[in-house]
């Protein structure tokens, strides 16, 4: 399952990297949360991800030991998704 051209924008804005490969999970330590350089200097939060055979749906999530996670989802036009659809991967702790 391949990711469209908007998810993997979606990707790299949320956990920094650039989706490579064909995963359909996948955690790893990010120090670029958000694509933003000022996290570098900080620890890293853990990035986790689902791609849905089905549906092609991409729904992550972003987590930190000193805040609460963010859950995110998108179709493969991009519209974000709602949060029935991507809590069923992810949970909120909010």
């Amino acid at each position: 399952m391949a990711l469209t051209d908007i998810q993997k924008r979606k990707f790299l804005e949320i956990s920094g990297h650039e989706y490579a490969g064909d995963e359909l999970k996948g955690q790893f330590s990010t120090q670029r949360a958000y694509n933003d350089e000022k996290w570098k200097n900080h620890s890293p939060w853990l990035f986790s991800y689902v791609i849905e055979p089905d549906t092609g749906y991409l729904i992550c999530e972003l987590e930190h030991r000193m805040t609460n996670n963010r859950i995110f989802g998108w179709d493969k036009d991009g519209i974000e998704l709602p949060s029935d659809i991507t809590e069923k991967y992810f949970k909120s702790h909010w």
